[in-house]
C-alpha cells in the first residue's frame, strides 16, 4: 500500500486531469455504474462527520470526513478526511490518501467543470466568497483550467492574505456579487451570503457549503433569477441541503430546468443561465479521484 500526500496529490493531480476523474465520475454515477450507499453521518462532540463507501468494477474506496469549525482558530482546516483505496477484485489495500486535500481537489475540479458546461471556458470576472483551503484551490485549479481576466475574493477575514497568494483582489461582498460573471461559494455560512438582487442578469454560480437541510448559501431572489438548477446528486441534495430542500418546499423550483451534471454530459444538453451548481459531494467523485490519484503514483 502507499501513502499519497498532499504534495503527491498536487503533483500528480493537475486541474486538467483532475476534472477529467470528476467528469468521468458524474458520467458513471448518471449511468448507475458507481455504487454508492447512502452517506453515514454523525454528529460527534457537536461536529459533523460522514463516512462515505463507494464501488466500481475498478476500486473500492471508503471515505471518513469531518467538519470541525472551531479548527479555524487552532490554524487547522475546518474539513479533514481520510481516504483508503482498495482493489475490489482481491481486497488488497492499494494507497491511503490524504483526504483533506484530494477533497478540496475534487470540490474545485467539480466546480470548474461546473462552469465550463454552463459558461465555457473564457470567464471575464470570477468571484471566490470565503478565504479557506477551498476557496485557495477554487482559485487555483480556476487559474489553471480557465481563462479567468479578474480574479475577486471576499470573505470575513483572511481574504487580502489569499488573494495576495493566488493573485487575485481582495474586495467586499457587494463588490464581487456585482461584478462577477462566475461566483464559487465556499463558505461555512449556514445563512445566505449570495443576494440576487445584487447579481448580474446572466450568471454561473456554484455553492459547495450548506450541505443540511437547515443551512443556506443562496437566497430565495437567486433561486427566482436562474433558469437551470445543476445538482451532483438529485437524491443526495433533496435529502441534505437546505439551498435545495427550502425554495423546493416554497415552490420557487417550478419551471426550473433541473439537472444532474452526469446526465447534463453524458447528453450534451445546452445549459440556459443563469445558472447554479449545487455540490453537496458524493463518493463517486472521491472513488475516480483517488484511483487515478493511485495510477497516476505508479
Amino acid at each position: 500500500m502507499i501513502f499519497i500526500d498532499k504534495e503527491k496529490l498536487d503533483e500528480i493531480l493537475t486541474p486538467d486531469r483532475a476534472v477529467n476523474a470528476v467528469r468521468e465520475a458524474f458520467v458513471l454515477f448518471s449511468q448507475g455504474k458507481v455504487n454508492q450507499p447512502i452517506r453515514q453521518s454523525f454528529i460527534i462532540k457537536g461536529n459533523w462527520w460522514g463516512v462515505m463507501p463507494s464501488y466500481t468494477d475498478f476500486s473500492f474506496v471508503v471515505k471518513i470526513v469531518n467538519v470541525i469549525n472551531k479548527n479555524k482558530e487552532k490554524g487547522l482546516p475546518p474539513v479533514q478526511a481520510a481516504v483508503i483505496l482498495l482493489s475490489p477484485d482481491n481486497g488488497e489495500p492499494l494507497a491511503y490518501i490524504d483526504g483533506t486535500y484530494l477533497t478540496a481537489i475534487r470540490t474545485s475540479a467539480a466546480s470548474v467543470l461546473s462552469t465550463e458546461i454552463s459558461y465555457g471556458k473564457k470567464v471575464g470576472t470570477l468571484g471566490i466568497i470565503g478565504a479557506g483551503l477551498e476557496a485557495e484551490y477554487h482559485a487555483k485549479t480556476a487559474l489553471r483550467y480557465l481563462s479567468v481576466s479578474r480574479l475577486l475574493i471576499s470573505a470575513r477575514k483572511r481574504h487580502v492574505d489569499l488573494a495576495k497568494k493566488v493573485g487575485g483582489e481582495a474586495v467586499d461582498l457587494d463588490t464581487l456579487l456585482k461584478e462577477s460573471d462566475v461566483i464559487f461559494s465556499t463558505t461555512s455560512s449556514t445563512t445566505p451570503v449570495v443576494y440576487g438582487d445584487k447579481l448580474k442578469e446572466d450568471f454561473h454560480l456554484v455553492s459547495i457549503g450548506a450541505f443540511t437541510p437547515d443551512a443556506r448559501e443562496v437566497d430565495d431572489s437567486t433561486i427566482r433569477k436562474i433558469k437551470t438548477y445543476i445538482v451532483d446528486s438529485l437524491d443526495a441534495v433533496s435529502k441534505e441541503s437546505g439551498d435545495y430542500i427550502q425554495p423546493k418546499e416554497s415552490g420557487l423550483l417550478k419551471n426550473k430546468n433541473i439537472l444532474e451534471i452526469g446526465n447534463i454530459i453524458s447528453n450534451k444538453i445546452k445549459i440556459e443561465r443563469p445558472s447554479i451548481f449545487k455540490s453537496v459531494g458524493i463518493s463517486a467523485q472521491d472513488n475516480l479521484s483517488a484511483y487515478y490519484a493511485y495510477k497516476y503514483s505508479l
